[in-house]
């Protein structure tokens, strides 16, 4: 179902315009995408071009954990480009900075040269705090296409926080993590008794690692014999993990040592046909561990109706129940609805 996009959220009328900018900027909205909400429909004088180029390539997080140069470089160039239209005088630092990343060897702390790895920040609604991840600006690297985050993942963080009672405090475990936007966000703000972020890519898994790791410094290390289990942190109140889940030998995974899922949640994980049958037996296989009481919510790109029409008429040849949701509008994670047909699925059996 598509998005209503009717409603401006309360926590947007109460921003700046210069901190909704700033936020589109951290995550890497796509230049054409921001919303402006007018900061650039006047000449900026010195020290409003000084208060934007801090809130966005000179804030904090840029500075620690940079991001992608090639697109700090385009959103600086937008902003010269509209300056130059109004005729009005830039800022030394603006072409400083914009220079500089145009200079070849210039040492900037910028992007991961070895396979194209910077960072995108998600700042989360009611002031939750923000999600790190370090991802590739690419749709496909080393081989795997889960070292971004997809279009169905940001949708399915915002499906999360307009359905709060549904994950709060839970056991969940995601399918095809990648690098952990929506385990993450899970973890950090609903509070699930454990969360076990599952992918089987070993960068994929490498990643996904880092990204817990830098966004719970605090959380303590669990010990865990389970050989498929990299990664397991107490943050005091959920228990996390990452581990390497291969559909076809989930039998052999041993996960119903570590958990027993009330939610099941993934994003873009239906577009290839030959995965179906090992994914329909994943999840005859942990529907079974909960004698059917968890339920399944999936986000996925409907780029081949064909594909996701093949996957959905499996589930219900294997008795499951779907229940396709309204898609809640791009509000907080800043995603493309309108190149995108992302559709939500809530998919349950009767309790044996």
């Amino acid at each position: 179902m598509k998005p209503n996009d009717g409603v401006k959220p309360a926590d947007e009328i109460d921003e700046s315009p210069l901190k909704l900018v700033s936020k589109q900027f951290l995550c890497c909205t796509p230049i054409r995408l921001i919303r402006w909400h007018g900061l650039l429909e006047h000449e900026l004088n010195w020290d409003e071009q000084a208060a934007l180029l801090d809130a966005t390539v000179d804030h904090p997080l840029v500075q620690r954990y940079p991001l992608s140069a090639e697109y700090q470089g385009a959103f600086l160039k937008y902003i010269i480009a509209q300056l130059s239209s109004m005729n009005a005088e830039h800022h030394d630092r603006l072409m400083e900075k914009y220079c500089a990343m145009l200079s070849p060897g210039t040492e900037l702390p910028l992007d991961d040269p070895s396979i194209g790895l910077s960072y995108k920040h998600y700042e989360l609604p009611h002031g939750q705090g923000v999600i790190s991840l370090k991802e590739s600006g690419a749709f496909v690297s080393e081989g795997t296409t889960g070292l971004c985050s997809w279009q169905a993942a940001k949708a399915l963080c915002e499906h999360i926080s307009n359905n709060r009672d549904d994950f709060h405090g839970r056991n969940i475990l995601e399918l095809g993590s990648g690098v952990g936007l929506s385990g993450i966000y899970l973890a950090k703000c609903y509070e699930p008794s454990i969360i076990v972020m599952s992918d089987c890519h070993s960068s994929v898994l490498s990643a996904l690692k880092e990204n817990v790791r830098l966004n719970f410094p605090n959380a303590a290390p669990v010990e865990c014999d389970n050989p498929l289990v990299s990664l397991l942190l107490d943050s005091g109140n959920t228990l996390m993990g990452v581990m390497d889940l291969d559909w076809q030998y989930i039998s052999a995974s041993n996960l119903s040592q570590l958990i027993e899922p009330d939610v099941i949640v993934a994003a873009d994980i239906v577009y290839d046909h030959t995965l179906f049958p090992a994914l329909l037996s994943t999840l005859n296989y942990i529907f079974c561990l909960s004698h059917n009481r968890c339920k399944f919510v999936l986000a996925c790109t409907e780029r081949n109706q064909d594909t996701l029409n093949e996957f959905l008429q499996l589930l219900i040849t294997a008795k499951f129940r779907i229940n396709e949701e309204t898609v809640s509008p791009s509000r907080h994670f800043h995603w493309d609805s309108s190149a995108s047909n992302i559709r939500i699925f809530t998919i349950s059996r009767a309790f044996s």
